[in-house]
């Protein structure tokens, strides 16, 4: 398959995956992006690229792992550095002989070194894996520091074992002395080529600066480079390219902040593009796993000289002796990581046990086992199962053994609710043309983040209760226009209404600037002598705003009959929110939004709010109401969307569009106003 075909393939992929983890939010985004990994390497197995681990690790793993350990905390790692050490060098080696010599033990005819070659490929823990795990479950802050030291680091001494495992697989002899003393070169080796790198990059940096070249995407450029840089020269040099990653992004982390403009600029693009660069290269991890699991499954399981059952059971054995091993050597760990009591020491080892994943890194390790080798498929089968089952079982067991309640999930948005609610009354009490705009636009905030902050199964009741809700309404317009309370245009008026409803939900702009090109509002809302029969347009959207609060008291009547299935704080947001939606299009207010924007005005509104955001951040810090943290990420939200306001170089073509239609419609009543003048003009000379 082409790489222009591939690469398509995997993008599409990318949109799809996410899309299926917000339909499907009990789902991990890794599981999903693991089972289509799989499917596209099931259906197109012969035609896709043999995964090269060398250029995976350097175009993929390495910068992954440079950004990951410029944005670790330095601090807290050097605090346990002990228990980061063991995990990353002698629990390795401890994994390599127990499972080398326990499956050596199962299938004799596997000679001991390339048993010690799956122990060497299951060793390392997965960073990737392990940095999703921690997104997607709430674990203590000191696990995850040890989790992510360890993953950071243990690469180096996997992939040394896997080396003279391989070597004595070949010559049949192996020094403990010659592996120990390689393992220092490659560590020392890889530490210096990064330290050299970043030491050559800010010497760069700096006599860019003094020859006053101020281009952003040339210093944007050159951080991006960094971990290639360093990863490829290691192993020129036959050092670790990964440990020179990661000292290069540790290195960088320890660089001083200037506090320039330029540097500010800088900054903010660097982090816009890492945000991006990870987002992908994170989705082609999980992708690119699941890719690669058919070629190393089928050819296994349609061999028919392997017992299929007997290298399953194999599989799992070594899953759990893997587990055992790493259980039993955490658990000595001191109480400043596991803690005190017995319980705690527990689950925390628990923890520890099953969040260290394995990942693609496997993988690519596997498959650079010597191609001669005729158990190769046989150990990368069950490296591929080892690597699914850690990856499953901690997804699904990690949640049960963590310690988040569901309302310490919910406190940062219970917060930041509380904060914007707090803004909006403020604003309430300022005088403007265009506040109202500036109110709808933080009541869409606040809506966002009700939405986030309810359970999964409060949104699943949700939804469930707008279907009923609807159907309710439905049934009662029906009724009404059945005993002649309201004539059928008003009937196809309030359903056009409701349609109009759902289209400004999904749409936006694009629904009002569609609506409008099909003059639906417009000939909803003018004085139109056939639809209105003598009434005005005012009058006619009162009688619409009428029906809609009968309707209104028809539903939340009904709720009485179902008061057991949906709680009454649903019933009061479903409530809240159907009135200001619908509120917003019967009296023309979602309409008078957009208006808004076309004025210079309403930027300098904005502005308003966001000055009154600071001030009330500072409030909230002072009386307690909120964190250090939560006040600096609330700044840091608000500096985004004032940059954002101010940007000259947004793409409004939509409102643009809007401004015109606007124009027109202004013009023509202008127009008709003054033909009308000149007709009364004229009847009144006629007269005289």
């Amino acid at each position: 398959m082409e790489a222009t075909t591939v690469i398509i393939i995997l993008v599409i992929a990318m949109v799809l995956t996410n899309i299926m983890d917000s339909i499907f939010e009990s789902l991990p985004l890794p599981l999903i992006q693991l089972a289509v990994g799989f499917f596209l390497g099931l259906f197109a197995e012969k035609n896709m690229p043999e995964l090269e681990p060398e250029m995976f690790m350097a175009l993929v793993i390495a910068p992954l792992l440079f950004r990951e350990s410029e944005e670790a905390d330095l601090l807290s790692l050097w605090r346990f550095k002990k228990q980061v050490f063991f995990m990353a060098f002698l629990l390795v080696f401890i994994t390599v002989l127990g499972i080398g010599f326990v499956v050596n033990l199962l299938i004799p005819d596997l000679p001991l070194a390339a048993c010690f070659a799956l122990g060497a490929v299951l060793g390392p823990t997965d960073y990737v894996a392990v940095a999703s795990l921690s997104s997607k479950v709430k674990l203590p802050d000191v696990l995850v520091t040890v989790l992510k030291g360890e993953a950071l680091v243990n690469d180096a001494s996997g992939l040394i074992s896997l080396q003279f495992a391989v070597a004595a697989l070949l010559t049949g002899t192996f020094s403990i002395l010659r592996a120990s003393g390689e393992l220092i070169v490659l560590c020392v080796g890889g530490f210096l080529v990064g330290h050299a790198i970043i030491i050559l990059k800010r010497l760069l940096t700096e006599m860019l600066r003094r020859m006053r070249i101020h281009h952003l995407d040339t210093y944007v450029l050159i951080e991006l480079l960094l971990p290639f840089l360093s990863y490829v020269v290691a192993e020129f040099f036959g050092f670790s390219g990964i440990l020179a990653a990661v000292t290069a992004g540790t290195l960088q982390a320890l660089d001083f902040k200037k506090t320039g403009l330029f540097e500010a600029e800088v900054g903010n693009a660097e982090k816009t593009v890492w945000d991006m660069v990870s987002f992908i290269l994170n989705a082609l991890v999980f992708l690119m796993l699941g890719m690669q699991m058919p070629a190393a499954l089928l050819h296994v399981w349609e061999n028919p000289d392997y017992d299929k059952v007997f290298v399953v059971v194999v599989t799992i054995v070594t899953t759990l002796i893997l587990y055992a091993v790493r259980f039993m050597s955490i658990s000595f760990f001191s109480e400043a990581v596991i803690g005190r009591g017995l319980r705690e020491r527990l689950r925390n080892t628990l923890i520890l046990t099953l969040a260290g994943v394995k990942g693609v890194v496997a993988i690519a390790a596997a498959i650079s086992l010597p191609a001669f080798f005729a158990q190769k498929p046989l150990l990368m089968f069950i490296a591929a199962g080892t690597i699914t089952l850690t990856l499953v079982l901690a997804l699904f067991l990690l949640p049960f053994v963590t310690t988040e309640s569901p309302q310490e999930k919910s406190e940062v948005n219970r917060v930041q609710i509380e904060f914007l609610r707090d803004v909006v009354r403020q604003l309430r009490k300022k005088e403007g043309a265009h506040l109202g705009a500036v109110i709808v636009s933080y009541q869409k905030r606040i809506k966002e983040l009700e939405y986030v902050s309810h359970e999964k199964y409060e949104r699943k009741q949700m939804k469930s209760l707008r279907a009923y809700a609807g159907a309710v309404e439905r049934s009662a317009l029906a009724e009404r226009l059945a005993g002649k309370e309201i004539n059928r245009r008003v009937y196809w008026d309030y359903m056009e209404i409701l349609s109009m409803t759902r289209r400004v939900e999904v749409a936006g702009v694009l629904s009002y600037l569609v609506a409008d090109m099909r003059q639906r509002l417009t000939h909803l809302l003018r004085a139109d002598k056939d639809r209105l029969s003598g009434m005005s347009a005012n009058a006619y959207r009162q009688k619409l705003r009428d029906l809609f609060w009968d309707l209104t008291d028809t539903i939340i009547k009904s709720f009485d009959e179902v008061r057991d299935r949906y709680s009454d704080r649903l019933i009061a947001l479903f409530i809240e929110e159907r009135v200001n939606l619908m509120g917003h299009l019967i009296d023309d207010a979602y309409a008078g939004t957009l208006r808004a924007r076309l004025h210079e005005e309403y930027v300098d509104e904005l502005l308003i709010g966001y000055e009154i955001e600071r001030e009330t951040i500072w409030d909230f810090l002072d009386e307690g109401r909120m964190t250090l943290s939560q006040a600096n990420e609330l700044r840091a939200n608000v500096n985004k969307l004032e940059s954002y306001t101010l940007a000259d170089d947004q793409n409004d073509v939509m409102l643009k569009l809007i401004s015109v239609v606007e124009r027109q419609r202004r013009e023509r009543r202008e127009a008709g106003a003054g033909k009308k003048k000149k007709a009364q003009k004229a009847r009144g000379k006629h007269r005289a």
